[in-house]
């Protein structure tokens, strides 16, 4: 089964079928999926022109009629500042579109990330993470949620 198939109002048509070891733009090959959602899929990648570096690749659906994402990336980066919580946010690399079997996808290249809390959790001695730890982890989101918000102008919502 696939996950997005757990998605309420899933139909297989609207998802582009990525498949493992499939390249996109004669760049990027597809490693594993690392999420989902109702809008997209996203996917582990190697950068075949960046010495192998991975990336992550976020594949929208055919039926996105607005796409908010790209334009508020351009928007970020664009911005010249000096606010220690521009350099927190993921980067962005490329975007470019893809035909499927049914119709168009956007597609959007991101600076690959690490684990996340609950697998650094999992890895680390008697599943604690320390309190500086964390301390440093929200410190740099909330540098990062004060830059959108002061400098960029942006409401970051998908955080849960």
């Amino acid at each position: 089964m696939i996950e997005e198939e757990t998605v309420s109002g899933y139909k297989a048509e609207h998802y582009y079928p990525v498949r493992i070891g499939e390249v996109f733009q004669d760049r990027y090959r597809v490693i594993c999926k690392t999420g989902y959602g109702s809008a997209s899929t996203v996917w582990l990648c190697r950068d075949l022109r960046n010495d192998g570096k991975y990336v992550a690749l976020k594949v929208y659906i055919n039926r996105s009629k607005v796409h908010r994402e790209l334009p508020i990336y351009i928007h970020i980066y664009g911005i010249k500042s000096d606010h220690d919580g521009q350099k927190n946010l993921r980067k962005f690399l490329a975007s470019f579109e893809v035909n499927g079997p049914n119709g168009k996808h956007i597609c959007l290249v991101h600076q690959a990330l690490s684990m996340t809390l609950e697998d650094f959790r999992c890895y680390s001695p008697n599943r604690e993470i320390s309190a500086a730890v964390i301390r440093e982890t929200f410190g740099n989101i909330l540098r990062a949620l004060h830059f959108l918000r002061k400098e960029a102008h942006v409401i970051h919502t998908g955080l849960l």
